[in-house]
């Protein structure tokens, strides 16, 4: 049974945090962020206290609390569930807890309130907020659980996220459920929590001018997201997309006349892209200073909203004749270690082969394999270029993520997609679809280059994807082909490249419309004018172009 006493309101907060050390203390509307939190929290009348450490690092953040009037508790460092527990002590198992944390400053009493009262008529034992599922902003967040299930958890668990995070113990062993209140609105990809100084610098504007940031509502504050320098444009996508990282290393694409994407414009590209919400970023080995460029990008706080997918050293014939035994297994894992020390990292989320005859060395595939024992990676992935090689990578269990060449133009799949998704039904299987654009030449109105690389029909395909994108309504031909590849039901992100802002935004507004209907996608699959196969894959372009 749920209490009818109103609850008790405890927020988190440490100055030792790893990627904004002392943000704690950061100024938003002339208050630490920290007494912020509280004061918003405290501002329809809730018991507030703020829970830091006996550790010295935090003495400050007491001084600041003492100062504007806000309770506080200080206990472990480390075992964050134990500080909770301890600071309960005196309560009754019945009282309700809210769970806030520093960086979260646009929960207010209002938003609590209506929590409570949502909890207070469900029948379960913990209620969270989630961007997706609450409708709301990352960052307009809150628990509510009770006494009781904070000391179940604390007697019960050693497993140390549970201790991190408090919760998890009581969503695994609990009843949960979501808030969604009737009241705040906003972009549920829209980011108000702050975990870097771009987070900060962005959050804070949000209160600029107001008079009374303690008691602001959350729909005013929300209202202000376009003073934001990193917000999203779009609305979230059904499948989100992956950036393209070779234009941040190296000349790349038919129709690219800038060369190389400078590192500041680079950096710029890829924050915003994650912004909007794409998933990951991917880059090879072999891609100039790609890996290093990326690796700026992500310094500060951004490497923990995105996954980056990299690929092993192209090996040549020559290099693969002339080594064997453990020096196949060396040139893998120094390949891993390269990309390692380019991207800053001790682990990758997915390692790709960057060529799918690369499995007919056994050496190759086991390295890979025992990288991912030692958790070093997460996924094997590879790129294929062709359906005989995709049939040929499906016999092996352990790949997860396979990156394929795709485009509005390109039947040779048709065969593979049941295959792909009886696959599914009996693994873990990610398919990425890149070239999408076929290099920009879909875009391209310059007859000579569609004529560069075989391709004999140029005008007529040139007409066609004009007319087709004009009827279907899309925005321009490349909507038309991105949003042909996207909305594939076999296929599950875009990877495009971008050489510049206006680029990216255009193709995250593609990424984000509507997914085609089946109707769409079989008239543009039916229509479609025919090209030879040879040239619907950029790699069999290299003797034309």
């Amino acid at each position: 049974m749920n209490s009818n006493a109103r609850g008790i309101v405890l927020i988190q907060s440490r100055l030792s945090s790893s990627r904004l050390p002392g943000k704690a203390l950061l100024p938003i509307g002339d208050l630490p962020m920290v007494v912020l939190a509280a004061k918003r929290a405290a501002n329809t009348g809730l018991d507030v206290r703020v829970l830091t450490s006996v550790d010295p690092s935090d003495d400050a953040i007491c001084e600041h609390l003492k100062k504007h009037g806000v309770g506080y508790y200080r206990g472990s460092l480390d075992n964050v569930l134990k500080r909770f527990n301890d600071a309960l002590e005196s309560y009754d198992d019945i009282t309700k807890v809210f769970r806030l944390t520093a960086d979260n400053v646009l929960p207010d009493g209002a938003m609590l309130d209506e929590m409570e009262a949502v909890f207070d008529n469900l029948n379960v034992d913990i209620l969270g907020c989630d961007s997706v599922k609450s409708f709301m902003p990352y960052g307009v967040s809150a628990e509510l659980t009770t006494v009781s299930w904070i000391r179940n958890a604390f007697k019960n668990t050693k497993d140390a996220y549970d201790i991190e995070h408090v919760t998890p113990y009581i969503y695994r062993h609990g009843v949960g459920s979501y808030f969604s209140s009737k009241i705040i609105r906003g972009p549920q990809n829209l980011r108000v929590t702050i975990d870097s100084l771009d987070d900060y610098l962005s959050v804070r504007t949000l209160f600029d001018g107001s008079k009374n940031p303690c008691n602001e509502s959350i729909n005013s504050l929300i209202n202000n997201f376009l003073r934001m320098k990193y917000r999203p444009h779009y609305k979230p996508a059904s499948k989100k997309m992956t950036l393209g990282g070779v234009q941040f290393g190296i000349d790349y694409g038919i129709t690219n006349d800038g060369g190389i994407v400078s590192e500041n414009e680079s950096i710029s590209i890829i924050r915003k892209a994650i912004t909007e919400g794409i998933e990951y970023i991917d880059t090879a080995a072999a891609y100039g200073s790609s890996e290093q460029v990326i690796s700026k990008a992500l310094k500060g706080g951004w490497s923990n909203r995105v996954k980056v997918i990299t690929k092993l050293f192209p090996f040549s014939d020559e290099e693969l004749k002339e080594n064997h035994g453990a020096c196949l297994s060396r040139m893998v894992r120094n390949s891993f270690l390269q990309s390692c020390v380019n991207l800053r990292v001790d682990h990758l989320d997915t390692l790709m082969l960057h060529r799918a005859e690369h499995l007919n060395y056994p050496l190759i595939y086991s390295e890979l394999r025992k990288l991912k024992e030692e958790e070093l990676i997460k996924h094997i992935g590879v790129s294929v270029q062709s359906p005989q090689e995709l049939s040929f990578v499906l016999q092996y269990k352990d790949i997860s993520l396979i990156q394929l060449p795709y485009n509005i133009l390109d039947y040779r799949w048709e065969k593979m997609v049941g295959v792909i998704k009886q696959e599914r039904e009996q693994r873990d299987l990610t398919i990425h679809a890149r070239s999408s654009m076929l290099q920009g030449l879909l875009c391209s109105d310059d007859l000579n280059k569609w004529l560069k690389v075989g391709i004999e029909n140029p005008s007529a395909i040139v007409s066609w994807l004009k007319e087709k994108y004009m009827q279907h309504d899309k925005l321009s031909v490349s909507d038309l082909c991105i949003g042909y590849v996207n909305s594939q039901d076999w296929i599950d992100s875009v990877v495009i490249g971008v050489d510049n802002e206006k680029n990216l935004l255009s193709n995250l507004q593609s990424i984000s419309m509507p997914l085609m209907s089946n109707e769409v996608i079989t008239d543009l699959s039916a229509s479609r004018p025919r090209i030879n196969v040879s040239t619907l894959d950029p790699a069999n372009w290299k003797s034309n172009v």
